[in-house]
């Protein structure tokens, strides 16, 4: 399978980077129930369903996601590195892992600063527990 490499015009390559064989072979749900074999077949069918999405970042133009991707037994290991601003052809499982973070990061109060960068403009704690922002947005164009 030969794919073409994205690069911006300093060299930094963007988009999917590499792909990497998976050493746990795919075992066609064979151990689940009828029932979830076949939700498992339709949801698979989904994740690999190819969208265009514009990665955004909230940080700014500045930051980059560089992120590997493989929710599937058997499916190849896909290392994407994403610039803001521009438009890649993603798979719509990476999308979702992307927009819907696990976990919650949250704000707690009390709280005067975050990595050296203040809360507030007055500088003064935060006065209750808050969910903190999402940093990395994949937005898709087309389905």
């Amino acid at each position: 399978m030969t794919s073409i490499l994205t690069a911006t015009a300093n060299g930094e390559l963007h988009g999917l980077i590499n792909t990497l064989t998976n050493s746990v072979p795919f075992d066609d749900f064979k151990h689940m129930t009828p029932a979830d074999k076949a939700k498992c077949e339709k949801e698979k069918k989904e994740d690999n369903r190819l969208v265009k999405a514009r990665y955004i970042n909230h940080r700014g133009r500045h930051e980059r996601l560089s992120k590997p991707y493989c929710k599937w037994s058997g499916d190849p290991i896909k290392q994407y590195h994403l610039i803001p601003g521009h438009t890649y052809e993603l798979p719509m499982g990476f999308i979702k892992e992307v927009n819907e973070p696990l976990i919650k990061v949250m704000k707690r109060s009390g709280l005067v600063s975050v990595d050296g960068q203040c809360l507030k403009a007055d500088e003064s704690p935060l006065d209750k527990d808050m969910e903190q922002d999402r940093i990395h947005e994949l937005v898709p164009i087309s389905f």
